[in-house]
């Protein structure tokens, strides 16, 4: 009888295993004042959509096709600034799609209807928060997630190191990226800075997968919320010694000279030069730092990226990699505007409100640690 018992716990297992459905998500990213991207994952792959209030479907294609996936991801565009997007995703498992001509399909699922405000350049105030170089520390990645007010947070940012290397499989990346952050992401955008411990590895492609941006590279561009616009960058790696980290293969130098010609435009965009604020986002801080040598990647930033962002009016930059908490003022390394670099530990909060800059960190107990507004 126990042995019968068993096999029938192992049977239903195993059915609940393979009965597909939402695994992991939804979550917004790409967000902008006209669209958005929601993402999702599935336990087997399928055909996908997003259903909306109104009753429309927004299906996963590819060319003209439906395609068949385990990560889904829909841009939806043509949305009202300021406007509130009412969404559920949908899917339709695939059992075998072996013959082209006539797949076999499963069961079709419905996600919970979720609510997700799209970014507004009108909004009179501007809030996020920012996780960086957790290191797949989950229990304190949790720990400063759960502090976070959802009624009061425009999106969270990743600013890098998030995890320790490029080379997981997708549940496992998201495990550690998505998933400590609970239902957050469906409600409120997540955008994401790569960091150099990111840059790693064998399966890099897969951080633009889940975090995908159209325009124009996977992890540089520009965005605004409210009265601030943003500039994010890719510093890439930061060790020295990039040929045995790497085999040889990088070329970051070149997508470093790449990020310079293009922000040299995008910094003179006109919805960029006359919004209020101005913040930079980035993993590597541009920092002259004493240590001229292993500091070499922060000092060659500073060196190149800095004026001119000084001559874009840069209000602040935000960075993270050092592992430990700085706090540059104007004029000290070159830098028109002050540079904060957030630790290991801590989440950062930033907030824009009635012509002022604050920015506060929190240890994972709760505990505020650093106020400055300016």
């Amino acid at each position: 009888m126990k042995k019968l018992l068993l096999i029938l716990l192992s049977a239903t297992l195993c059915l609940n295993v393979m009965a597909g459905g939402v695994k992991s998500g939804p979550w917004v990213t790409e967000a902008r004042t006209d669209r958005i991207t929601i993402l999702w994952t599935s336990d087997v792959p399928g055909m996908a959509w997003v259903e909306l209030a109104d009753g429309t479907k927004v299906w996963e294609t590819f060319a003209g096709r439906r395609v068949f996936h385990r990560l889904h991801s829909i841009r939806i565009g043509g949305l009202q600034s300021g406007s509130i997007l009412r969404y559920r995703v949908c899917g339709q498992d695939i059992k075998d799609d072996s013959n082209a001509r006539n797949p076999e399909f499963g069961e079709v699922y419905e996600g919970e209807w979720q609510s997700v405000r799209i970014f507004d350049q009108k909004a009179a105030e501007c809030r996020f928060s920012v996780f960086n170089d957790i290191h797949m520390r989950l229990p304190q990645y949790e720990a400063l997630v759960a502090q976070v007010d959802s009624a009061s947070t425009d999106f969270l940012f990743l600013n890098g190191d998030i995890v320790s290397a490029g080379n997981y499989d997708l549940d496992t990346y998201i495990r550690y990226t998505l998933d400590p952050l609970g239902n957050l992401p469906a409600g409120i955008p997540v955008l994401f800075g790569r960091g150099n411990h990111e840059g790693r590895g064998n399966n890099v492609e897969l951080m633009a997968d889940v975090f995908p941006n159209e325009d124009p590279a996977p992890f540089y561009y520009t965005f605004r919320q409210g009265p601030v616009a943003f500039i994010v960058f890719d510093a890439g790696e930061t060790g020295k010694n990039r040929s045995i980290l790497y085999s040889g293969k990088d070329v970051y130098e070149e997508y470093l000279n790449e990020q310079i010609e293009w922000a040299k435009k995008a910094l003179q965009e006109r919805w960029f030069r006359r919004a209020p604020v101005k913040v930079c986002l980035l993993h590597v801080p541009m920092i002259d730092h004493p240590d001229k040598t292993d500091y070499l990647l922060q000092r060659w930033l500073n060196i190149h990226f800095v004026p001119m962002l000084n001559r874009a009016g840069i209000d602040l930059m935000i960075g993270a990699d050092l592992h430990q908490f700085m706090f540059c003022e104007k004029g000290t390394m070159g830098n028109a505007f002050p540079i904060i670099v957030n630790d290991e530990a801590h989440r950062l909060d930033f907030t824009y409100s009635h012509g002022h800059i604050t920015v506060r960190t929190f240890h994972p107990n709760g505990t505020k640690e650093f106020e400055r507004t300016f």
